[in-house]
């Protein structure tokens, strides 16, 4: 799978196929194999207040190639590097 096609993925359909999950209270990481290694696929739900992610939720960030799935952040440690990082619009706007 390309990173391109895993940027749209709906959580209903990635967490079907997800190797692994990060959860915190912040969102979830559904880790996937992709194109060259292993991507997370960050579903910020808490951001608007949800408590779960729809199954149509696309993801808000995704991260990879690595080549350990243990190799990623959980959710809220991820947001926090994205907007210490200057990524101040990160959520995917086709939500």
């Amino acid at each position: 799978m390309t990173p391109e096609a895993l940027r749209l993925k709906p959580y209903g359909e990635a967490e079907a196929q997800a190797q692994a999950v990060l959860v915190d209270g912040y969102g979830e990481a559904l880790i996937l194999e992709g194109e060259g290694g292993f991507y997370a696929l960050y579903y910020l739900f808490g951001l608007a207040g949800l408590r779960a992610p729809e199954p149509h939720h696309l993801p808000d960030w995704v991260e990879g190639p690595k080549g350990d799935p243990k190799a990623f952040l959980p959710p809220y440690r991820m947001a926090r590097w994205l907007e210490d990082n200057g990524y101040q619009s990160y959520v995917n706007e086709p939500k």
